[in-house]
């Protein structure tokens, strides 16, 4: 039996067509969506050019001619260099996770929920905007203006959603959750109310080698509640918590 001729070559030809196509695909889930470090890239919403040098550390240093266009170009960059972590923040702090990643997050959404820190991230937007208004606002529109480009990092395109649009309260979200993350001791806080207590502040300090020690509170505090309002703040998250 003659072997035909034409199978070499169309081997060849599917082989280069299934590199170029592998190659097509890792340009486009994972070179695309990295920062562009050089040359020019036109942006909507800047009065004028702004230029981002990186140093060998890749830090990017930022020169503008007003202050709007330097939190505006710092608000893009940011996005540009980080914008998974500011997602995956973003949704952490407002008790969202369980959108993107399914039931696996529900406890800890609903834990967030409880704590309240997207009502007081809003709290607290409503006071910076009336501080610095313009600086949020304008670190916010290079935030947007890179969203409004449509090209995501991969983790986007594997878990299939796209960002929505950012806003102030977002902002603020994130440093309440490094505020409760740092805040990690409340139960060695609340053991030592107890013991407070049942023992006395000065029977406590003296336990405590902290005799002259500086204080927080004022004088005379009243330890004796502490204890039943955990108990009750506990008791009336464990529904929504479920399971432990």
């Amino acid at each position: 039996m003659a072997a035909n001729r034409h199978w070499p070559a169309l081997g060849a030809l599917l082989g280069a067509a299934a590199v170029g196509a592998a190659g097509g695909v890792y340009h486009w889930l994972l070179q695309r969506p990295l920062p562009q470090t050089d040359g020019a890239l036109p942006v909507f919403g800047l009065t004028s050019d702004v230029q981002v040098r990186r140093d060998r550390w890749g830090v990017p240093h930022i020169s503008a001619n007003g202050r709007a266009d330097m939190f505006f170009a710092q608000g893009f960059v940011h996005a540009q260099d980080r914008l998974w972590q500011m997602e995956m923040q973003r949704r952490l702090a407002s008790g969202r996770l369980a959108e993107i990643l399914g039931r696996v997050a529900l406890p800890v959404d609903r834990w967030v929920r409880i704590l309240g820190l997207q009502r007081a991230a809003g709290a607290d937007a409503e006071a910076a905007l009336a501080a610095s208004g313009d600086d949020l606002k304008a670190y916010l529109a290079g935030i947007n203006a890179f969203l409004a480009r449509g090209v995501f990092p991969i983790e986007f395109t594997l878990l299939r959603f796209e960002p929505e649009p950012w806003t102030v309260a977002d902002l603020f979200g994130w440093p309440k959750m490094m505020g409760w993350q740092l805040s990690v001791n409340w139960q060695v806080e609340l053991a030592r109310a107890r013991l407070i207590a049942r023992l006395g502040p000065e029977r406590m300090a003296e336990l405590d080698d902290v005799a002259d020690a500086p204080t927080i509170l004022p004088e005379g505090f009243d330890f004796s509640g502490l204890d039943d309002v955990a108990r009750r703040l506990l008791d009336a998250s464990r529904p929504l918590l479920g399971p432990a």
